[in-house]
């Protein structure tokens, strides 16, 4: 209406607003120039028929800009067999690659059920009526399934009608198959007829020309979403310069063979006139004397080449090769600064490796042995088979996640994908979750993973779906991270099925501190043996402000089963098993001083003597280093 003016729009909003077509990608451009966009999750099938090259160009533009675009937050990709190759390394967060159509046809199957429970449960009749809900607004992530062939059979039929029902979910098929039928009452078929020629879209009747990546673009493309993400440096390349080496090491070996010939030769090295040397074999002439074959001076070429014989240095930092025998002078920064206690005369010839520490009980030294002071490494004793906690019998791609608290935060098993800049946000949320069950609102997530942040839908929504999507499904394709809607109370919470190391610690340590006799034993030493170090080790201090609380509980519970198997060890005289409990529990109280008096009191008994004055500086070097400026000194009227 005249007279009326549009309202600014507020960039806040817009922010926390969800994206209202995540599935959305352009085709091509119409007659005036202007980018054409589809949301796939409305044509559900997009099959692109015609010429085979033109329409395997336009499905790798397709998947280039759905794996790369930041549009619409989260997607889940699978790329089928050979279709859009390399996609699946340039972009892992977003896309997966499956080799078979009933392995396609069964996550898209979940995918479709999952979101219809949810639909139902909200009673919402379509998928925009449902985005428009607060409620699961993180459960409507799209699935898009690309295919460059479709074979003919039950399995393409299942997956046809999987889009044929309703009510329609967020996936989409793109697919520019040449044998399936493909006839739908919904969907879109394009005719891919050239890059010049003009189609005209369904439903709407606007004619476009399509985009597409020839193979050498798509190559580039793939590379472009690759280098980002590489760990490793590599050298510059430069065909000129290289080829310019080739040739001064020919020139060199000639001259070797025939100085004599070259000197004498009018256009010599030697010759003050500047000349052309042309090569026997007829190729272009390079020119000779002051300049190179790109007119730069010899001086210059001359350096560039000299950094060309040494293109590379590698600064990376990696681990020293493991000695067979370890020396007393051997010590590692990064450990705790204890003294271990008497190992086998086996482990002092081989050290044992990360997955097999815990394989040999300790036998005690013979009494003649020297106690030698040496850095105590990451587990100092090694416990039974039937002590170590593992994973049960079965395949492995099948066991479910683990949360691992006591130590570094560890996210074990987890089945999905995700970028690596995405993945300290998603492990801190499934290790909120594993403490905290049961949340009834989603901003206590923001609260914890974002204090004092005023955080929006989209953010949070984004992080829940890529966690979810990271932790994956079992077998049956239930979700280790379900929608709020399967858990049962509308509350969220991991699956039952994610095992969480604080968890097992404390069943343990409840059976063990009930009991006095060798099963209580075995279920304390169970306990410690889930001890990697101090719990949430190692973290960023300005994350994690939520789980100081836990770590205060932790580590006081660590220290008192810790106490409580040294002290019971110690009294039936195995020495070595009281060691072993005491620096498990030094492992994440370094600090406490009742552990070290196990320690000391082990040493003592096992008649250690020089260990014992090891430990006692070890201790004294720990006070010293965290007492600093609160260490008492006496007054000069004191002394």
């Amino acid at each position: 209406m005249p007279g009326i003016q549009p309202r600014p729009v507020d960039q806040d909003a817009l922010q926390g607003a969800d994206a209202p077509y995540p599935a959305l990608v352009s085709l091509g451009w119409d007659g005036s120039g202007r980018l054409v966009l589809v949301g796939l999750e409305h044509v559900g099938v997009l099959h692109l028929d015609g010429d085979p090259d033109h329409a395997r160009h336009v499905l790798q533009a397709i998947a280039v800009e759905l794996a790369s675009t930041p549009l619409p937050g989260h997607l889940e990709i699978t790329a089928l067999a050979d279709t859009a190759a390399g996609l699946d390394h340039a972009a892992p967060e977003r896309v997966a690659r499956t080799n078979t159509l009933a392995d396609a046809v069964a996550e898209l199957s979940s995918h479709t059920a999952e979101q219809r429970r949810t639909l139902t449960a909200l009673g919402a009749t379509t998928l925009r009526a449902a985005r428009l809900q607060e409620d699961a607004v993180d459960s409507w992530t799209p699935h898009i399934l690309l295919a460059g062939e479709l074979p003919d059979g039950e399995q393409t039929k299942t997956l046809l009608d999987l889009f044929g029902a309703l009510p329609r979910v967020a996936s989409a098929i793109v697919t520019a198959s040449e044998h399936a039928d493909l006839t739908l009452e919904e969907g879109w078929t394009l005719h891919c007829a050239g890059s010049d020629e003009t189609i005209v879209l369904p439903d709407c009747g606007l004619p476009i020309k399509l985009q597409g990546l020839t193979d050498p673009h798509f190559a580039d493309a793939i590379e472009l979403l690759t280098l980002p993400a590489a760990d490793t440096d590599v050298p510059a390349r430069n065909d000129w310069l290289d080829s310019l080496l080739e040739q001064e090491e020919e020139t060199e070996a000639a001259a070797e063979d025939e100085p004599e010939q070259d000197q004498a030769s009018p256009g010599g090295a030697n010759s003050p006139i500047p000349h052309t040397v042309v090569d026997g074999d007829g190729e272009a002439p390079k020119p000779a004397g002051g300049e190179d074959e790109d007119g730069m001076p010899a001086e210059y070429a001359d350096i560039e080449r000299q950094e060309l014989k040494y293109p590379y240095t590698d600064y990376t930092v990696r681990p020293r090769e493991t000695e067979t025998t370890p020396t007393p002078s051997t010590s590692s920064p990064s450990q705790p600064p204890l003294t271990p206690m008497p190992a086998p005369s086996e482990a002092a010839t081989e050290p044992s490796t990360p997955a097999a520490q815990h394989e040999t009980e300790p036998q005690p030294a013979a009494a003649s042995a020297t106690h030698t002071p040496v850095d105590l490494p990451k587990v100092p004793a090694q416990l039974p088979p039937d002590l170590v906690h593992k994973r049960a019998e079965g395949d492995e791609a099948e066991a479910a996640p683990g949360v691992l608290l006591l130590g570094p935060v560890t996210i074990r098993q987890a089945a999905g994908r995700i970028d690596s800049n995405r993945l300290s946000a998603a492990v801190e949320l499934t290790s909120y979750l594993a403490l905290h069950p049961g949340l009834d609102h989603p901003h206590a997530i923001d609260d914890a993973l974002w204090p004092g942040r005023l955080v929006n839908k989209t953010m949070r929504n984004s992080v829940i779906s890529r966690t979810r999507s990271w932790l994956g499904k079992n077998a049956g394709g239930d979700a280790y991270f379900p929608r709020v809607q399967d858990t049962g109370d509308n509350r969220y919470r991991l699956s039952p099925a994610v095992t969480c190391d604080w968890h097992q610690f404390q069943t343990f340590a409840r059976t063990g501190l009930a009991r006095y006799d060798e099963d209580g034993d075995l279920a304390l030493r169970r306990a410690l043996a889930l001890v990697r170090g101090r719990p949430f080790a190692a973290l960023d201090p300005q994350r994690y402000t939520w789980a100081e609380p836990a770590v205060q509980e932790m580590v006081s519970a660590i220290a008192d089963v810790a106490f409580e198997l040294s002290t019971r060890r110690r009294e039936a005289a195995d020495h070595p098993g009281a060691l072993w409990a005491a620096h498990q529990g030094l492992l994440a109280a370094e600090e406490n001083e009742m552990l070290h008096r196990q320690v000391f009191l082990a040493h003592h008994a096992a008649g250690g003597v020089d260990a014992l004055r090891a430990a006692a500086e070890r201790l004294a070097k720990i006070n010293e280093g965290s007492a600093g400026e609160w260490t008492w000194r006496p007054r000069p009227h004191n002394c």
